[in-house]
């Protein structure tokens, strides 16, 4: 599961990079259309939206169940999402 930090996706030209927070669920877009309950990346540089880049942004985000533990992800920032490639749980 490890990818290294200088890979591209291709997607917009972003790097991969690797970040280490803990999840937490919030109300996202409140008061929209799009208000759901997200799961946060919440880090030393800042919040992050996150899902799985493979993920389908209309389905259940299956990094819900992690919630409140602290992982390392690998991936690219997309906006305002943190669309992880590899994701480990820290002990």
């Amino acid at each position: 599961m490890n990818t290294s930090a200088d890979n591209n996706n291709g997607a917009k030209n972003s790097p991969f990079i690797t970040l280490t927070g803990r999840l937490v669920l919030r109300t996202f877009g409140r008061h929209s259309k799009s208000e759901h309950l997200g799961v946060f990346l919440v880090t030393d540089q800042g919040e992050y939206l996150i899902r799985p880049s493979s993920a389908n942004p209309f389905m259940p985000n299956p990094l819900m169940p992690l919630a409140g533990k602290t992982i390392v992800a690998t991936g690219a920032i997309e906006d305002y999402v943190f669309l992880v490639q590899t994701w480990k749980v820290e002990d």
